[in-house]
C-alpha cells in the first residue's frame, strides 16, 4: 500500500518471469499484489504454462504463502466469434485457486451482441469464484476505445463486468481522464498505469510495439497522468505496467524494482 494505493506487479513488467519467481520478486520489491498470465494473448504462446499443472499451482500458491503475497489480475482471455466459454473454464478454475478477484479480457468480435452474450456466460462462471471480468480496450482490438468497452461491459447485464483502464492505451485510442470520469459508477475496476509521449506513434504496428516494449515510468512522459489519478477511485488498485526500451540490460528485479521506486515517485509528487 503506498498512498492509499495497493500496488500490482504487472505481468508486463517482467514479461518471461516464471511465475513462483514472479511472486518472490513482487514480495521482495514491496508489491502488494502480482499477476500472472494464465491464458496467452491471441496469436501468442505462454512462456509458462499454469494452467492443468497442479504441481506449479501449489509451488505458486507456496511461495505467496511464504511471502505474504496475494494475486491480483490474471491475463488474458480474447473474445472472438467463434469463442467457446467451455474452453475457458480451466483458466476461470485456475485464477479461483488463486483467489484473484479479476481476469483481464480483449474483444476482437465486432459483433456486440455475440459478444455482450459470451462475456456474460464467462462473468456468471467467474461469478462462482468471486472474479470480476476486466475489459481492456486497444486501439486495434474491435472493442477498441473507452466508450466500446463501456457499451460491452453495459450490454452483458452483469455487475462483476467492468472496465480496465490502462493509460497508455486510453491516450492511443483518443481517450482522455475525463471520459474516465463519465463512466458509471464502479465500472473502472483498476488502472494500469504508465507514461508515454503525447505524440503517438503512427500506426497500429507502433502501437503494439510501444505498449508491449516501450512504455515509460510514470511522470517521465507527456500523458495527463495527475487528471487521470483526479477521475479515478482515491484508492484505485494500481497495477505498475512498465516494460521499456532498457529491458534487455536488467534482470526481472531489477524491472520490478525500478518500476516500483517510479510509481511510488510519481505518487509522491502528485500528492504534494
Amino acid at each position: 500500500m503506498y498512498k492509499q494505493h495497493p500496488l500490482s506487479l504487472a505481468y508486463l513488467t517482467v514479461f518471461g518471469c516464471p511465475p513462483v519467481e514472479n511472486v518472490r520478486i513482487a514480495a521482495a520489491c514491496g508489491y502488494d499484489l502480482v499477476s500472472l498470465r494464465l491464458i496467452a494473448p491471441h496469436g501468442l504462446e505462454l512462456a509458462h504454462p499454469i494452467v492443468g499443472n497442479q504441481k506449479l499451482i501449489r509451488e505458486i500458491n507456496a511461495a505467496a504463502s511464504d511471502t505474504g503475497m496475494s494475486f491480483y489480475d490474471g491475463e488474458v482471455f480474447t473474445l472472438l466469434p467463434e469463442t467457446d466459454i467451455k474452453t475457458w473454464l480451466p483458466v476461470i478454475e485456475t485464477a479461483g485457486e488463486f483467489a484473484m478477484p479479476i481476469m483481464q479480457i480483449t474483444c476482437e468480435d465486432p459483433d456486440l451482441s455475440r459478444a455482450a452474450d459470451n462475456l456474460g456466460r464467462i462473468a456468471d462462471a467467474a461469478a462462482q469464484y468471486g472474479i470480476k471480468m476486466a475489459i481492456e480496450f486497444m486501439r486495434w482490438r474491435s472493442t477498441a476505445n473507452i466508450h466500446d468497452a463501456s457499451r460491452l461491459a453495459s450490454a452483458t447485464g452483469r455487475n462483476n463486468v467492468g472496465l480496465l483502464i490502462d493509460a497508455l492505451h486510453l491516450s492511443r485510442s483518443g481517450g482522455s481522464p475525463a471520459d474516465v470520469a463519465s463512466l458509471p459508477k464502479g465500472q473502472a475496476l483498476y488502472l494500469q498505469l504508465c507514461d508515454a509521449p503525447a505524440e503517438q506513434p503512427a500506426d497500429n504496428a507502433g502501437c503494439i510495439a510501444e505498449a508491449r516494449t516501450a512504455r515509460m515510468f510514470p511522470g517521465d512522459g507527456g500523458l495527463w497522468l495527475k487528471d487521470l489519478m483526479a477521475a479515478l477511485p482515491a484508492d484505485v488498485v494500481i497495477s505498475v505496467e512498465t516494460p521499456h526500451k532498457g529491458d534487455a540490460a536488467l534482470s526481472f528485479m531489477q524491472r520490478a524494482e525500478i518500476g516500483m521506486a517510479a510509481t511510488r515517485r510519481f505518487l509522491d509528487e502528485i500528492s504534494t
